[in-house]
């Protein structure tokens, strides 16, 4: 009987610990985004563009920054060669640390979908090896705290 206890114990901290991972990748899943998202190699020429919502090739999206950071180191030599004064580089309308934190964000989306459908397997593997009473005494706790 202690080991049923004991198990019961382990399967409901790791029920828990899913809760807890869930609800942190909810709140990363609303992100704000510093630009219009639509990135092209030819300044101004959005006809071959990379839409950041939707791109899910973790490559590309470094290939794009990756880009624009030598874009912009370039345009700073180039300013400091030539001895002048300029304002600062700016992409298609905005600075490359926008851009950069934009694909930073959406690589990071694309990392949380791989977290959340291995969080979900391992939900549904808790549940197949929860106990009958364990997962009545949960149901009860569920039906308590929706009459609150």
């Amino acid at each position: 009987m202690a080991k049923k206890v004991t198990t019961d114990q382990k399967t409901l901290a790791l029920i828990e610990d899913v809760k807890n991972r869930k609800k942190e990748i909810s709140q990363l899943e609303r992100p704000n985004w510093l630009t219009n998202c639509t990135f092209s190699c030819v300044e101004g020429k959005l006809s071959d563009s990379i839409n950041l919502h939707v791109e899910s090739n973790i490559k590309n999206l470094i290939g794009c920054a990756s880009y624009l950071r030598d874009k912009e180191r370039s345009y700073n030599e180039t300013v400091i060669a030539l001895g002048i004064e300029a304002s600062a580089f700016i992409w298609n309308g905005f600075s490359v640390s926008d851009w950069c934190e934009d694909i930073k964000t959406r690589i990071n989306k694309i990392q949380i979908e791989s977290k959340k459908k291995k969080l979900e397997v391992l939900e549904s593997r808790l549940s197949a090896i929860i106990s009958p009473e364990l997962k009545a005494e949960l149901e009860l706790q569920s039906i308590a705290n929706e009459l609150d």
